[in-house]
């Protein structure tokens, strides 16, 4: 198992860091090419700047859009995303097309001819994609909870920025900041799937070619000590349900308890066999799902525990979660338990090291935080050396009540 999670990693002569996952039992193969520059990296006067140049990759001249289209003429697909901290472009094409999808993701991300009238369409979607997300009340009681946990930091601003931010960005602005960010020693290129040295011969020199310079955009933020508003509550027109979200600041990707959080994420909302599925699902019927999940980054981190309930039974769920929070720091988990939510970890990160998308993930993401072709391996030797008593020191260093805060986003109430 230890050999499926190890890749080749390698660093082009412009900076390029290249990493390789070959499956010699694949039909197709997956390219996919991330900048570290995502909205945790933006100016705060630049908010949605990320978000937005993803769509002018694809969408920012007539020539973007053509080449974009043409990967479903080699039988594949492209898909462009933004995150906390980086862009990521991925096609998936068939072995044969590999290196033809290759020259155009480079093209994508290298080009720096952007068009007038294609940014101001992009302007409009962009705010016609923010207005969906606004109607969507598990990211917005998300939002609202990052917004009370962090008081400083760039994770409580939206990915896709503010709507009056938007509107007064310009091309110009957008430009600079793709020119700044997107060089090669700012990026990396993930190459998973059926390939032979051939075809990545022949890849790898057309990138060497790719002599692009910009800065490093990947500043870390300082540690915020605030401590987080304990209750926030908001209204929301047009939904039935109270969304509750309860969550707390921790530590960084690469601190030693990070693993130990993760589990805690799992044990308490990972699967039906978790402590909040089925303590506020089966017992106590007061929600239909419950999700847990410790989420981090380069220099932040928070777990959050999130679920729907009827808005009479809104204070009885958090008394619920916030119950097995302290059972957590007053008991310790029982070996059976903690070896089955170890188990579940283990699955869902060989599952994902399956998926043909997932892995790209995955790997990017470890080349992000520890910058080695063993971080996912070295990963799962720690989860697996994690004690009882590390889960019960953790749950107390940082999800004492202290620590906590809540976000409830209810239905407005009808006037009279």
């Amino acid at each position: 198992m230890s050999d499926s999670l190890v890749w080749q990693r390698m660093v082009l002569p412009n900076g390029l860091t290249v990493l390789l996952y070959p499956r010699k039992q694949a039909n197709t193969a997956q390219l996919a090419l991330a900048v570290r520059y995502g909205s945790n990296q933006e100016p705060p006067e630049f908010a949605g700047m990320a978000h937005f140049i993803e769509h002018m990759l694809a969408g920012g001249s007539e020539q973007r859009i053509g080449l974009s289209r043409s990967i479903e003429n080699f039988g594949g697909v492209m898909d462009l995303y933004t995150d906390r901290e980086q862009v990521t472009g991925v096609v998936d094409v068939l072995p044969e097309k590999l290196v033809d999808a290759a020259g155009i993701l480079s093209e994508l991300f290298f080009g720096d001819a952007f068009e007038k009238s294609k940014f101001e369409m992009e302007q409009k979607i962009i705010l016609n994609e923010l207005s969906e997300v606004a109607d969507a009340p598990t990211i917005k009681v998300e939002e609202l909870l990052l917004e009370n946990l962090f008081l400083h930091h760039p994770i409580r601003r939206p990915i896709g920025g503010y709507p009056k931010i938007i509107k007064q960005l310009t091309l110009p602005q957008l430009t600079q900041e793709h020119k700044a960010n997107y060089g090669p020693q700012n990026m990396m290129m993930v190459l998973s799937g059926k390939f032979n040295k051939k075809t990545l011969d022949i890849i790898l020199e057309d990138f060497t070619n790719n002599e692009k310079t910009g800065k490093i955009s990947a500043s870390q933020v300082a540690c915020e000590n605030d401590k987080p508003k304990a209750l926030v509550v908001e209204e929301k027109a047009g939904i039935t349900q109270s969304y509750l979200s309860i969550g707390a600041k921790t530590i960084n990707a690469t601190h030693r308890d990070a693993p130990v959080l993760d589990l805690i994420g799992t044990l308490l909302g990972g699967g039906t066999s978790s402590r909040l599925f089925i303590e506020l699902r089966e017992k106590q019927a007061v929600t239909y799902d419950v999700n847990s999940a410790h989420c981090k980054g380069s220099d932040f981190g928070y777990l959050s525990v999130n679920c729907a309930v009827n808005t009479q039974k809104t204070t009885k769920a958090q008394k619920l979660v916030l119950k097995e929070l302290e059972k957590l720091q007053s008991t310790l988990v029982p070996l059976e338990e903690l070896e089955r939510v170890k188990q579940i970890m283990l699955g869902c990160i060989l599952r994902g090291m399956d998926d043909s998308h997932d892995t790209l993930e995955i790997i990017s993401y470890m080349e992000a935080q520890f910058g080695n072709e063993f971080g996912l391996q070295e990963y799962v030797a720690k989860i697996q050396t994690v004690t009882n008593q590390d889960i019960q020191k953790a749950a107390t260093q940082y999800l004492n009540d202290a620590n906590l805060g809540i976000a409830v986003l209810k239905p407005m109430k009808h006037s009279d």
